[in-house]
């Protein structure tokens, strides 16, 4: 029994106060920072999306409860025990029990460790918490005072010095991050575009309303915070309106304006399928369709012209749950004069193999060489590997087979029908994976034979006259194999700027794992943003949303964002996150705007999977050019459907660039 009332003793005392008093603020940071889980806690829990604030109130009220017998102690002399002290512990340890469990329950929210262990999840958990942890460093620190002072005197002393520091130091930071009001949403990188909205001016013609729905499409066209809160097509419509399968508004425009490019900016993740229409010669006309919108959806489509739209929310995450959409934009963005924007693509000997195109035919080599007319870069991937001693090999074919592919490839790359288009072919000379050696291979040779890889990799790239060399390390486990990649990066590049100063250096890296110096980006001629397989909350492993998260994390890590080609897959993968890899090629139901495909047929499985469509690609083209990154990626070449099928990704890639570069 001396245990256990030891243990309840401490639990009392100032620093056991203390203690649990730092738990319950964490809490409330983790909650803050964890926006993204803000949208499925609302469809799981009661209360809807009054839960988070309600709850953020209930950890208030924790913290406020344990610093205050924490303040009580520190006040109270020592000698003379308090008045029904029984009373108030059995109070203070339920809030003790209450804000421990909330404390673990977000820490668990914060992190991702419902879904498991992940390195990706951590890190997106502690850049959420950046903003928040000044404010909270000083909550946790001001308090720890009074667990040292030892007479009620300077206690009181202690609390005034702790306010005027509060004041002083809190108050700025937190005027500030809420002073201005307005809604930021997630930081993503920003859109540079050259024209004006054309919805300046607009107003709203109808709003379909379900019963009980006040009317607020007007949000829509307002610079605030309150958005149009469009309600499921299930619920009943209000008194007097047509039940219909869908909730939309329709805008007029202040006159007749041509657009070709919409933002739409959502709080939450709520949408699951959204359409733009057009009137065009009294037919509404479907212009863009997709499944996400989230912070900011970007989307390019064919120019259009009328006076009036409309903005179609077709399906809901939750019935009780309604889509919060702030605002809607649409511009007519012009051609321009680009010179160094990229489309590279990753194509691999054995896939579409170079010697069996050829023997294909003229009129087949035409069509294939069609790509080329698109891709700027080629990347020849999974042609070399190394062995245990970090020696180069090529396979069973040898190296003669390599060679033999290679020149059929630039024979295939001639017969593109735009000869004024520049086509360049790097190799990746070291990566994880491709030879069924797994993913810890790199990590092992490298540790020792480093120094000899890069010059031969050196001496591979001058042999064969290959416009450069790009490196897929997936990926180093460690801080010393970063620190080996900053210097066999250095190495190589010092080597092939030594034989020719214009090659290129590229590198395949994931914007989850990062461990590379500034140094070592900025030496990087080109960064391949594997903006793919990652997996959110509804299983898509390729978003826009994604795509825009990584470019910023990149960004914050201190890359040069103009270096930076963000990735498009032309394969999918399940919503469940299994290894299997179904290729867009193979996907026989495929159209120009889904992503996501119930039923796809992959190695003897049937499963609901997600895509990058043609039309997502063309999403990523523009955010790419927007915002000033590189380019595009593709991987790869053998997973898309040849350009004669309009739903080619390539030929989603190719509509963008038609729509805003001169000449491409």
């Amino acid at each position: 029994m001396s245990f256990f009332r030891t243990l309840w003793k401490g639990f009392h005392s100032r620093a056991g106060s203390y203690v649990f008093f730092v738990l319950t603020a964490t809490a409330f940071a983790f909650l803050d920072s964890a926006t993204w889980a803000y949208s499925w806690i609302a469809d799981l829990y009661p209360l809807g999306e009054k839960f988070v604030p309600v709850m953020l109130g209930v950890i208030a009220v924790c913290a406020a409860v344990l610093l205050a017998h924490l303040l009580l102690l520190a006040l109270t002399d020592r000698e003379k025990p308090l008045k029904g002290l029984r009373v108030l512990n059995v109070i203070h340890f339920i809030f003790i029990v209450l804000g421990t469990a909330l404390f673990i329950y977000t820490f668990v929210l914060v992190f991702g460790l419902d879904t498991g262990f992940s390195a990706d999840n951590f890190t997106r958990g502690f850049q959420a918490l950046l903003p928040d942890l000044p404010v909270l460093s000083i909550a946790i620190a001001l308090p720890l005072v009074l667990v040292f002072c030892e007479t009620p005197k300077k206690a009181g002393k202690a609390i005034v010095a702790a306010i005027v520091v509060a004041a002083l130091v809190l108050t700025p930071s937190l005027a500030g991050r809420f002073g201005s009001g307005k809604w930021e949403g997630n930081k993503l990188p920003a859109v540079t575009l050259q024209s004006q909205n054309v919805m300046e001016g607009a107003r709203i013609a109808f709003e379909s309303l379900k019963e009980g729905e006040k009317p607020d499409a007007a949000n829509l066209l307002e610079d605030g915070d309150k958005c149009w809160t469009p309600q499921d097509p299930e619920r009943s419509p209000a008194e007097g309106q047509e039940d219909v399968n869908n909730s939309y508004v329709e805008i007029e425009l202040a006159q007749t304006s041509t657009f070709n490019t919409a933002i739409i900016e959502e709080v939450g993740n709520q949408a699951q399928y959204f359409r733009l229409q057009a009137l065009v010669d009294g037919e509404w006309q479907t212009v863009y369709q997709s499944e996400k919108i989230q912070t900011m959806r970007l989307c390019s489509f064919d120019s259009v012209t009328t006076d009036r739209v409309r903005l179609s929310i077709d399906k809901f995450r939750s019935s009780d749950t309604p889509v919060k959409i702030r605002s809607l934009r649409m511009y007519n963005e012009p051609v321009r004069d680009v010179q160094d924007f990229e489309v590279t693509a990753y194509q691999r000997l054995d896939g579409d193999v170079p010697t069996e195109i050829l023997a294909k035919g003229e009129a087949y080599v035409n069509n294939y060489a069609r790509y080329y007319n698109v891709y700027s870069t080629v990347i020849v991937f999974g042609a070399v590997h190394w062995d245990e001693n970090g020696q180069l090999g090529f396979g069973e074919g040898g190296e003669e087979q390599f060679a033999r592919e290679v020149a059929a490839l630039k024979e295939i790359i001639a017969h593109r029908s735009n000869q004024d288009h520049e086509v360049k072919i790097i190799v990746t000379a070291l990566a994880d994976g491709t030879w069924n050696d797994g993913h810890i291979g790199v990590n092992g040779y490298m540790a020792e034979y480093w120094e000899t890889v890069a010059d031969q990799i050196v001496a591979f790239v001058n042999k064969y006259g290959f416009d450069g060399v790009d490196i897929d390390w997936e990926y180093p486990q460690s801080a010393d194999d970063w620190a080996l990649f900053d210097q066999f990066i250095a190495r190589l590049d010092d080597g092939m700027q030594a034989t020719n100063p214009e090659a290129i250096i590229s590198a395949a890296l994931s914007a989850g794992n990062l461990g590379l110096s500034e140094e070592t980006l900025g030496r990087l001629d080109q960064i391949q943003y594997m903006a793919y397989d990652g997996s959110d909350e509804d299983g898509y492993q390729s978003s826009l949303q994604q795509a825009q998260e990584g470019l910023q994390a990149f960004i914050d890590n201190g890359a040069d964002v103009s270096k930076i080609n963000i990735g498009i897959a032309a394969y999918g993968r399940p919503v469940n996150g299994t290894p299997y890899w179904g290729t867009w090629r193979d996907l026989k139901d495929a159209t120009y705007w889904n992503n996501k495909y119930y039923t796809v047929y992959d190695s003897d499985q049937v499963y609901e999977g997600t895509f990058c469509s043609p039309a997502l690609a063309g999403d990523k083209t523009a955010l790419a050019l927007f915002s000033g990154a590189g380019g595009v990626m593709v991987f790869r070449v053998a997973c898309d459907k040849t350009m004669d099928d309009p739903n080619s990704v390539a030929c989603g890639i190719e509509n963008a660039l038609h729509r805003y570069i001169q000449n491409w």
